[in-house]
């Protein structure tokens, strides 16, 4: 098909814009691929938040980008899964921003399981069937790998990111990289080769087989029998991180370990070196700390029993026992001057009455008293006899008196 703008001029040839070029692709395109079916299987599905589907339609030998959009999709009775088989029909586009040609989709419908899906579905099977998977063939992961063999491509992203991780995590071991191609026909063969080669090294303790995302037919050669049987019968323990979390290979049902992505590989072997780490500060501050904390409470129970040494000792038990004497000895003594003070008190009291009764006293107060011949002291009349000489005592003095009637 010719256009003008294909056409020579006489002169020169004429200088055209990538626009330009492309919108004449894209009317070719487009007159002459409008309404057609294409059979292909599903593969690098994305079902974007607006309600549009993105994936590729490809068979064994190419490949085609598809768009189904929202309006399309919503009257469909079946939309993509990634490895289905079906048939879409709609109209070959050109994407002018990427210079790229999909089919816009317009309708769809499935024609059966795709046949990598099917044949790894079928060998899934016949492996498990012969007990390849089963948990007791697996063997136990070191506990501290510190010599750990990488099974991958050497200009891959999944490399820079396990390795990036474990050094931010400050990972102390040593790793062993093995090279292989992790897609194409001569994967598998790399891949066996490499985990032979890293089985052989007796000192690796761990041996991790990883790549990056990818579709079912990236992701293929982690799905070869020969690569599942190597890693069975190897004696080193083995990590699958293959790809995505949703994705999903024949290594990691067979290898001891299944991690999500190359990242969660690199997290769960530096978070194990963390673990024992942290364990090994743990310890070492016991150590340290543990004489200090027993010196101490034997330095306490020391001093404990000094103090009581002291006060059972017989030094200290005499002078517990001189102050006690000497205490009540304060005692006896104030009980002794308050007992002394009050029996002065009440003598006082006493000789003042005494001293308020005698006869002094009450010569002092004016009265008199009689005595006879005798010396005896009359109480009464009847005593005094007439004609008899009595003696009467005042307070100034005594006179001799004669009894008269």
């Amino acid at each position: 098909m010719q256009t003008e703008l294909f056409q020579q001029e006489d002169e020169d040839s004429p200088i055209f814009s990538v626009t330009q070029v492309t919108k004449e692709v894209k009317k070719c395109v487009e007159t002459n691929f409008r309404q057609v079916w294409i059979r292909g299987e599903v593969s690098n599905l994305r079902a974007h938040s607006s309600g549009h589907f993105y994936f590729i339609l490809k068979d064994s030998k190419a490949q085609l980008k598809a768009v189904l959009f929202r309006g399309d999709a919503m009257g469909l009775a079946y939309l993509p899964k990634e490895g289905d088989e079906c048939l879409a029909f709609g109209d070959i586009t050109i994407y002018e921003p990427r210079g790229e040609y999909q089919i816009r989709v317009r309708h769809l419908m499935q024609d059966g399981l795709g046949s990598l899906r099917a044949q790894f579905e079928k060998l899934k099977e016949n492996l498990l069937q012969e007990g390849l998977f089963e948990e007791s063939r697996k063997k136990p992961l070191p506990k501290l790998p510190t010599k750990i063999g990488v099974i991958t491509s050497t200009t891959g992203a999944a490399l820079q990111d396990f390795v990036s991780i474990l050094q931010r995590r400050k990972w102390g071991g040593e790793l062993f990289l093995f090279h292989s191609s992790v897609q194409g026909k001569s994967a598998p063969r790399n891949l066996i080769k490499a985990v032979e080669q890293a089985s052989s090294f007796s000192e690796i303790e761990l041996i991790v087989l990883t790549r990056g995302g990818g579709s079912l037919e990236d992701l293929w050669a982690f799905n070869d029998e020969q690569l599942v049987r190597t890693l069975a019968d190897c004696t080193i323990p083995t990590i699958s991180a293959i790809g995505h979390q949703t994705d999903f290979v024949l290594t990691d049902f067979v290898a001891d370990l299944r991690a999500e992505t190359p990242s969660g590989a690199a997290e769960w072997l530096s978070s194990q070196f963390l673990s024992y780490q942290e364990f090994i500060q743990e310890m070492t501050v016991r150590l340290q700390d543990g004489p200090r904390e027993i010196l101490s409470r034997y330095k306490d129970q020391l001093e404990l029993l000094s103090v009581r040494l002291d006060r059972s000792s017989p030094i200290a038990q005499i002078e517990k026992h001189h102050q006690y004497l000497d205490e009540w000895e304060n005692r006896l003594n104030i009980t002794r001057r308050h007992r002394s003070e009050r029996i002065k008190d009440r003598l006082q009291s006493l000789q003042h009455r005494l001293n308020n009764c005698s006869l002094q006293a009450s010569l002092q107060k004016g009265f008199s008293y009689i005595k006879n011949k005798d010396g005896k002291i009359l109480s009464s009349s009847k005593m005094l006899q007439s004609g008899s000489i009595v003696q009467a005592t005042f307070m100034d003095g005594t006179k001799d008196l004669k009894v008269q009637d």
